[in-house]
């Protein structure tokens, strides 16, 4: 098959344009398409996706790698056609104008002098180069949105230290999603700006409770990510901290929801301190776990969507003895019918993916992730439950993000329903600003050739985290999986209480 492989020299791009311009070209007929920074780490997964890396051997990181395989000479010049259209500026489809200004500064004090307005500096640079960056936006008196990965912790500390000496924010390193006065940065969607507050070192997790306020009519004042080391004992919860005593100080705010995975225990009581003395109510949902004890004006919630249910009822004043999350579940629950065989969730959001974990084990279900990784095409090996991140790094090597491109998770959806002993799918689907354009019928054709390969029926589940201001429209796609046989559900904690009906669970213990 043949492959080609190219620089563009002395060009930078953040990942989320590379990742889209990759699948871009995919849709112009090549089996294979790499677009990434010419890190190490980088190279070394384009070594793994079985590219030679000598054929670039005078890659740095500040050059733009691109690898292409097809079947075809013909295809391989038009995905090289519409990568080099993307990287000079012009792009096509969904890239167009991605990254595009009519301005440019080559450094933030430019930028700054230009707009001295500006208040926030969005980073996105090769991971050796982003304290350097990040530090001089904090020196200019800007908070950072930091979406670069790859940064030693060591620099995560100093940067947040330096940055909180002067009240300042840095949401990240690997921060994917904040909303900021109304205006999304990274993978964020598009919601109505009100009186609740988020706090959060999960991307989906912020995006989960920012459409499930939007349903209910109400709305967020900001979302802050703090990246996803900042409740690790290391970094000791700094932007965190900082992020609800901002919030605390915001006049637009009236409640305040915390959603992390796994803080380190020193950590979350730390936190626990910090919401006691808030002056305003605090909801906490930590992901994986189930619902804490209350404690000392903190309330933890049992799912995002109580999360969001409880923050809705404290701002409009109703008692939450009175929050029911899963209302409106009770019809769909009632119509399930018993579905014979195991269950495999294949989930582009990581935290969605724990979620719905822990709401299956409460059902009764004990949902694990696979001893080793899925591989696309092939059989879904062993008889246990399964819920599996996709987004996971063992899943992305050398490729976008399920979010971005579905190339892969669309692949394990049908090597997963093709499978005699798997009767239901539990699946997500992410919208806003940054992901897949259309996602819906993909994920439907996926569907299609995964029951048209078995002799029996099979069951699917799908979530859908967005709102119909989305450019993916999320009435829109949910229609376009409803029409494709699929049952879906505004929740991943929804969509696995209803998976769990389908396999004859305790459906009881998830309505609780």
């Amino acid at each position: 098959m043949p492959e080609r492989m190219f620089l563009r020299k002395g060009t930078y791009h953040d990942s989320a344009f590379l990742m889209r311009l990759a699948r871009d070209a995919r849709a112009k007929g090549v089996s294979e398409a790499v677009v990434l920074m010419a890190t190490p780490m980088n190279r070394r997964l384009l070594v793994d996706a079985g590219f030679a890396e000598a054929a670039v051997p005078d890659a740095t990181p500040m050059d733009v790698v691109v690898a292409l395989r097809g079947e075809s000479d013909a295809a391989l010049d038009a995905a090289e056609k519409l990568v080099w259209s993307g990287l000079e500026g012009g792009g096509t489809g969904e890239t167009k104008g991605v990254g595009a200004a009519e301005e440019h500064a080559a450094t933030f004090g430019e930028a700054f002098a230009a707009h001295p307005e500006v208040n926030l500096a969005s980073v996105a640079v090769p991971g050796p180069y982003a304290a350097f960056v990040a530090r001089r936006a904090i020196e200019a008196g800007r908070h950072v949105f930091l979406f670069s990965n790859n940064v030693p912790i060591e620099d995560e500390i100093e940067l947040k230290k330096l940055a909180i000496e002067r009240g300042l924010l840095v949401m990240g390193p690997d921060c994917g999603t904040a909303v900021v006065a109304g205006v999304g940065l990274g993978f964020a969607n598009r919601v109505p700006r009100g009186r609740v507050g988020i706090v959060g070192a999960s991307g989906t997790g912020i995006q989960e409770i920012c459409c499930a306020l939007a349903r209910t009519g109400e709305g967020v004042s900001h979302a802050i990510g703090t990246g996803s080391r900042d409740l690790s004992r290391e970094v000791g919860g700094a932007t965190t901290a900082l992020g609800l005593r901002l919030l605390a100080d915001d006049e637009g705010t009236k409640a305040v929801v915390l959603v992390a995975k796994h803080p380190h225990p020193e950590v979350a009581a730390r936190l626990d301190e910090i919401a006691m003395d808030l002056g305003k109510p605090v909801v906490v949902r930590y992901l994986g776990e189930d619902r804490r004890p209350e404690y000392r004006g903190a309330t933890y919630a049992l799912s995002l969507d109580e999360a969001a249910a409880l923050a809705t009822a404290i701002v409009r004043g109703d008692p939450l003895s009175h929050v029911a999350p899963m209302v409106g579940l009770a019809d769909a629950l009632r119509d399930a019918e018993p579905v014979e065989g195991r269950l495999v969730g294949l989930f582009g959001g990581g935290s969605l993916a724990a979620e719905a974990r822990v709401v299956l084990r409460r059902c009764g279900i004990d949902a694990v992730e696979p001893e080793r990784p899925l591989v696309p095409g092939k059989p879904v090996v062993g008889t246990a439950h399964l819920v599996v991140d996709t987004g996971d790094e063992v899943y992305t090597a050398g490729r976008p993000h399920p979010m971005i491109d579905q190339t892969v998770r669309c692949a394990l959806i049908r090597a997963a329903g093709a499978d005699a002993s798997v009767g239901v799918l539990l699946l997500d689907l992410v919208l806003g600003d940054g992901s897949h354009p259309d996602p819906a019928p993909e994920i439907a054709a996926a569907i299609a050739d995964a029951r048209a390969a078995r002799k029996r029926p099979l069951t699917v589940v799908c979530s859908v985290c967005g709102t119909d201001a989305d450019p993916q429209n999320a009435s829109r796609q949910a229609a376009i999986l409803r029409e494709a046989g699929v049952h879906v559900q505004q929740t991943a904690a929804r969509a696995a209480t209803l998976a769990a009906a389908y396999l004859s669970a305790g459906v009881a213990g998830g309505l609780r």
